[in-house]
């Protein structure tokens, strides 16, 4: 009994969690600074693969979608509207599917960190999720200049983009301790993961609007965060309308619940990890 109020209490104390990473902070911007300049250096175009990747892909599957299979967002056949609708959720998307699919080799790929006594493991799968947001508001940026060319324009409610920022970053960083630590002991969850994002992915509407999932299958967007901070920002950015309460609660609710569970879990096996390296 008393390790169960334990457990519970660790849970619940969000305050440790924000505590021990405000502790960490200078090594988690150290980190971050350093990974995310590795990933241009030394290519021709540096840093503008980072606005090239989500562009490409947006032309791609608008061509795709838009004009082969003639999908449509709203009442609109404008292939510019459905590639700005695309892109919406394509940006969020891709950083968040990097990021856990990166996690699952995150620990294995960093020995030399993980067995120093006094280096503080918990910060690389932080560390990997801001990297991945830090492209993924380069993608905004993109967006946003989208909006403004084809959109109608933008209102206050952009004001709330750094809390569905948040939401994104609790969800991630949870999941992320959690495949980091659990691809450890078991390193199929590398291949269980990237088949999980490719279903996911589906799962979440990103290329087609919700109305197109039948009725008796939509309790799989709702019990999905992800499609629900996409959908936040497709509300703020594109429809210039507030997120629905149930968006709000629920992406929060989930996004808070892995963030806890994630930490707890990693916090509680991070002794083991050595012994496996």
């Amino acid at each position: 009994m008393s390790k169960a109020l334990t457990l519970l209490a660790d849970l619940m104390n969000v305050p440790k969690t924000m505590a021990t990473l405000i502790r960490y902070r200078e090594a988690i911007r150290i980190l971050t600074w350093r990974d995310f300049r590795a990933r241009y250096r030394g290519s021709i175009f540096g840093i503008l693969w980072a606005v090239a990747q989500p562009l490409l892909m947006m032309l791609a599957y608008t061509l795709v979608f838009s004009y082969f299979l003639k999908v449509r967002f709203g009442s609109s056949d404008s292939p510019t509207v459905f590639a700005v609708y695309l892109l919406c959720g394509l940006v969020p998307w891709n950083a968040f599917a990097e990021g856990i699919n990166s996690a699952c080799s995150l620990i294995r790929i960093s020995p030399n960190l993980v067995k120093k006594v006094v280096f503080p493991v918990e910060v690389l799968p932080v560390n990997l999720t801001l990297v991945t947001m830090i492209q993924q508001l380069i993608g905004l940026g993109l967006l946003l200049m989208l909006v403004l060319v084809v959109g109608n324009g933008l209102t206050l409610w952009i004001l709330l983009l750094p809390f569905f920022l948040l939401l994104q970053f609790m969800l991630q960083t949870g999941l992320s301790w959690l495949l980091a630590s659990l691809s450890v002991f078991i390193p199929d969850f590398r291949q269980a993961t990237s088949l999980f994002t490719l279903l996911l992915m589906f799962i979440t509407p990103i290329f087609y609007p919700e109305t197109l999932i039948p009725e008796r299958f939509r309790f799989l967007v709702t019990l999905n965060p992800m499609a629900q901070i996409v959908g936040m920002y497709r509300h703020v950015l594109l429809e210039g309308l507030p997120p629905t309460l149930e968006q709000i609660l629920w992406a929060g609710g989930i996004s808070l619940l892995f963030w806890m569970v994630g930490y707890v879990w990693f916090n509680r096996t991070k002794h083991a990890f050595p012994d496996y390296l």
